[in-house]
């Protein structure tokens, strides 16, 4: 919340310029578009050896956009290893030309362990004639349409409140402003005699801070709440000085 306009007969707030919601709702999205397009949720390996050292294996990894299909030959494989990133793990194959990813990163350990071990396992056992393995971390793609849904729902649920104290028409008029919904509302400002600062805690122990407008006949005009105090308390004087000067005008 900040003030945007100051002079002697006019007052404006604001309780929030559109890029503080436009940037983070961007980059939720954009986080959520990646995700959902290019990361390979879905996984299959199939290996089939017709002799000792003669055969082939397919990779098939898929994403929104569709699969993604490798064939390697199986006497350049030469095992699998999980690959550690952070607290996300990933199988991947290793060949004479390189290393392969296989599995998506994931968080489970046992399981990309257990597919290495399997892959390391046929390699080295030529008696084994085929190997198929699979692997589905679809439910991955949640965390990518949540970001996604986090965007939007910021941009069609947040409101942008402008609070305007005009000295010449004697009015306060609040204007909420949203993707949803538009609202004005209008008071005078001879019903308005002070501002105050209310102090509250939640149920998680947090403080907030809400200015309130104190009108004739015990009613309020409740602004935005925030944590931050310094911010409300510059707010509630800027307010409490227009509303002296204004008085002290007449």
């Amino acid at each position: 919340m900040k003030k945007i306009k100051e002079t002697a007969s006019e007052l404006i707030i604001q309780t929030q310029s559109i890029f503080d919601f436009w940037f983070p709702s961007c980059l939720f999205m954009t986080l959520g578009l990646i995700s959902l397009t290019f990361d390979y949720h879905a996984a299959s390996l199939s290996c089939q050896r017709l002799q000792s050292k003669q055969g082939k294996c397919q990779i098939v990894r898929s994403n929104l956009l569709g699969s993604n299909i490798k064939e390697i030959e199986l006497d350049s494989l030469r095992g699998a290893k999980v690959e550690r990133c952070g607290y996300k793990t990933r199988v991947v194959l290793l060949t004479s030309v390189g290393n392969v990813p296989f599995t998506a990163n994931s968080t489970n350990w046992g399981t990309q362990n257990a597919v290495a071990s399997d892959i390391n396992f046929f390699v080295k056992n030529a008696k084994n004639r085929l190997l198929r393995l699979s692997q589905d971390d679809r439910w991955l793609g949640w965390t990518g349409g949540i970001f996604l849904l986090a965007g939007i729902g910021v941009i069609v649920l947040r409101n942008n409140e402008i609070y305007s104290f005009d000295g010449t028409l004697n009015t306060l008029t609040v204007k909420q402003r949203g993707l949803l919904a538009r609202k004005v509302t209008e008071y005078s400002l001879c019903e308005i005699y002070g501002v105050e600062v209310d102090r509250t805690k939640d149920r998680d122990n947090d403080t907030w801070y809400e200015i309130r407008l104190l009108v004739c006949g015990g009613s309020r005009i409740s602004l935005p709440r925030t944590m931050n105090p310094y911010q409300q308390a510059k707010i509630a004087k800027a307010i409490n000085n227009y509303l002296h000067q204004q008085n002290n005008q007449k």
